[in-house]
């Protein structure tokens, strides 16, 4: 595959939504600090791993949203 601009700049937009995907907004923070500290009869393990899921899942959702509307760069 011949390298363009237009592919470098492509796999660097997927890379930071990826990216972006792993670091919890501040909303995401405060939620978790609430339910681990505030109300803890659910084990922090499950509360973690929901947390995890849920960044990959709205990841997933980004990038085929994307896909879907053909946009070129973000």
């Amino acid at each position: 595959m011949e390298r363009t601009e237009r592919n470098e700049s492509e796999h660097a937009n997927l890379r930071l939504i990826r990216m972006a995907a792993l670091v919890p907004s501040v909303p995401e923070i405060r939620y978790l600090l609430a339910r681990i500290l505030i109300c803890p009869p659910t084990r922090k393990p499950f509360i973690l791993a929901w947390s995890w899921w849920r960044r990959q899942h709205q990841a997933a959702a980004t990038i085929s949203h994307y896909k879907r509307r053909n946009y070129a760069q973000l």
